[in-house]
């Protein structure tokens, strides 16, 4: 098994919700249980470190990253102000990107929440904003709100939002339509409204897999 296998194992269990944040990373016992040296492990730990799944604290080691509700805040602002970014870029190119990404996601969405599959249709909203994202082109943009969104599925594991799954849904076609119609202003109000109804009425949840070996699916 590769380093980015083991990151792989652990980021999915982590984004899963499997191994919830604040939980302890034991580089031995993962090691033994992944059949890798330690040193790979810290590697892979490392690179999750950088994508912000994973914290160290000196002299305890590794844990999944454990946001308080401030820095949740501060994340939703981020992903907010690279967005408004993006809708810039889009409308400022030579020529209208095609938006077929984005109806096809946003269509799949819109069944998924229907049929209730909640797992999906909040995959397929991260997806939406992916999609969103790679209409700019910029390689950097992207992979900046990448770690971001990465990080907001982190915060998806500490609280729960009370939202209108609806309302964000009507966000996303709203904002195809306007990038149809080269509405700026409105695109980038609609961005902040959009992360801010994101962001309202958190609680906390999940206990989460207390056996590692569980959490990994070994």
């Amino acid at each position: 098994m590769q380093p980015e296998e083991i990151g792989q194992t652990i980021a999915t269990a982590i984004l899963e919700r499997r191994l919830i944040p604040g939980r302890r990373l034991n580089e031995l016992e993962l090691s033994r249980l992944l059949g890798v040296s330690r040193s790979m492990i810290r590697f892979a730990l490392v690179g999750l470190h950088h994508d912000g799944l994973v914290t160290f604290e000196a002299n305890r080691g590794a844990f999944v990253a454990k946001p308080t509700l401030a820095e949740a805040n501060f994340l939703f602002e981020a992903i907010a102000a690279i967005e408004r970014s993006a809708v810039d870029i889009i409308l400022a190119a030579p020529r209208p990107p095609s938006l077929d990404g984005l109806r096809g996601v946003h269509r799949k969405q819109v069944k998924a929440h229907a049929k209730d599959n909640m797992r999906l249709s909040e995959q397929l909203a991260i997806d939406f904003h992916h999609e969103l994202l790679a209409l700019t082109g910029n390689p950097l943009l992207i992979d900046a709100q990448r770690k971001l969104l990465l990080r907001y599925r982190i915060v998806t594991g500490v609280f729960k939002t009370e939202l209108d799954y609806c309302e964000l849904e009507d966000h996303h076609g709203e904002l195809i339509a306007l990038l149809e119609s080269g509405s700026a202003a409105r695109l980038r109000r609609l961005v902040d409204t959009h992360w801010r109804l994101v962001i309202r009425g958190h609680i906390s949840v999940n206990p989460g897999i207390e056996d590692l070996a569980e959490a990994l699916r070994l």
